[in-house]
């Protein structure tokens, strides 16, 4: 059995291409990705073409993994919080990404957040998120759901949006029951036994075709932007 390593091959699984899949086109455009991880999005993201890339963490190990498995030009990596942005000014990109942040800011911080976002978005800009969804199944089957871990409705989510100065285009759901199988058993395999998943490249199989089915209900995937000014 493999030992568990973060790796950007090994840790790229059916939830992450369909993040990818939901923000669509990159080319040209400069990124914020605020949550990197170890840069699985950069990579991607400069293969799409994109222009520039910024990826935010907190955790120094995460973004030392980033910098040397991500490597390229276009990409920087910097330590940051989701709450202060004040490392830009306003208007300064394109896209921005919160692929599952959300559910980890501080209670009732959603809104501080999304404020920020909108002062460093362009107004032509737009932003991705994506939040454990809110569902009998989707809490009852996430251990972390017990801890603590935040899970939103759609309903949820569009009022803090719009209070935050955001308008949704788009809203879909993805990851089913392999999903949270899955899930749980990473928990025991990552931080247990520090060993790789077993059947790895089955689960992940199952777990795609939940993903791009149009009937899941573990993950919302969000696209909004910010209201256009009227000139008078």
């Amino acid at each position: 059995m493999k030992r568990f390593k973060e790796e950007i091959q090994q840790r790229f699984t059916a939830r992450h291409k369909r993040s990818l899949d939901f923000a669509g086109n990159l080319k040209d455009k400069v990124i914020l990705d605020i949550g990197c991880s170890i840069g699985w999005f950069e990579k991607f993201a400069i293969g799409k073409g994109c222009l520039r890339i910024v990826g935010m963490d907190l955790c120094e190990n995460n973004l030392s993994n980033a910098v040397l498995q991500v490597n390229h030009e276009r990409a920087k990596f910097l330590k940051g919080s989701a709450l202060d942005l004040s490392a830009f000014g306003e208007d300064v990109f394109d896209v921005v990404v919160m692929w599952e942040v959300m559910e980890h800011l501080p209670f009732n911080a959603e809104q501080k957040s999304l404020k920020e976002v909108a002062r460093v978005l362009k107004s032509s800009g737009v932003l991705f998120v994506s939040v454990p969804n809110k569902s009998f199944w989707s809490c009852a089957l996430d251990p972390a759901w017990y801890l603590g871990h935040r899970h939103y409705s759609r309903k949820c989510v569009s009022t803090i949006f719009s209070k935050s100065g955001f308008i949704i285009e788009k809203v879909e759901y993805g990851g089913a029951f392999f999903e949270l199988f899955s899930m749980f058993l990473l928990y025991i395999f990552k931080w247990l036994l520090r060993q790789e998943l077993p059947f790895k490249g089955w689960f992940e199989k199952k777990r795609e075709e939940e993903y791009f089915n149009d009937q899941g209900f573990v993950n919302l995937f969000l696209k909004a932007s910010k209201p256009q000014l009227t000139k008078t």
